[in-house]
């Protein structure tokens, strides 16, 4: 089987990540209108996820080394490399965390607001990351036949 798994499973976790900063955002906005737990859960998803976007991206990122790219290439896998690892880490320990204060302040509104922060900043590092990515793919044709 040849098919890359990492263009197909990486829009997944950027998505949950989408969704649970606006979904949070509106929960925020209007408390009544929906349950607290739907950005954790998101963001739940949006690690899982990541995890098997990472080992996939590190296959194809494999495999792209066999070809021979310039080191200007090379400098965009690396730096798309090391987002998409802060990424992953990220929004697992912000999922961690993030369960752990919940349960543990279950009605302290800071802790919903802090996590709002955080979603915040790991939705603007996979944008940087889908940036590189897209750069890879559409500019310099990395993983393209």
């Amino acid at each position: 089987m040849n098919f890359p798994l990492h263009p197909a499973l990486v829009h997944f976790p950027i998505a949950f990540l989408y969704g649970a900063l606006i979904l949070h955002a509106i929960q925020l906005w209007r408390p009544n209108w929906m349950c607290r737990v739907i950005g954790i859960w998101l963001l739940g998803l949006s690690a899982a996820l990541s995890i098997f976007s990472a080992l996939t991206g590190e296959k194809e990122a494999a495999r792209a080394g066999q070809v021979g790219y310039s080191t200007e290439i090379l400098e965009i896998m690396n730096r798309h490399e090391l987002m998409g690892n802060i990424v992953t880490w990220g929004s697992i320990t912000i999922f961690l965390v993030w369960i752990y204060l919940f349960f543990k302040n279950m009605e302290d509104r800071r802790v919903d607001i802090l996590a709002f922060s955080f979603l915040a900043l790991l939705v603007c590092a996979v944008s940087f990351t889908a940036y590189l990515g897209g750069q890879l793919v559409w500019v310099h044709g990395v993983g393209t036949p």
